[in-house]
């Protein structure tokens, strides 16, 4: 474990040792728990993709891909 030192406004440590009290946590853990939760920045520059997001990454197909460009064209079409 390694320590740190951070300067925090006395308000916001007081709400946040109430809070970590209520989760049954303390202080520190709470602060690592959410130092995890942060995004890494992938090497290749990517957008980072967290929650609801990152579930659904992935599962349109290119061919669908296709079939939603074809649409688009046939919307184009129609309402001209």
């Amino acid at each position: 474990m390694s320590k740190l030192t951070l300067t925090v406004d006395p308000e916001v440590v007081r709400q946040a040792k109430i809070y970590a009290a209520s989760q049954q946590q303390s202080l520190s853990g709470l602060v690592e728990n959410f130092l995890r939760s942060l995004p890494v920045q992938p090497d290749n520059n990517k957008p980072v993709l967290q929650g609801a997001v990152a579930d659904l990454a992935g599962i349109i197909r290119e061919e669908d891909l296709e079939r939603l460009d074809e649409y688009t064209e046939y919307l184009k079409d129609k309402y001209q």
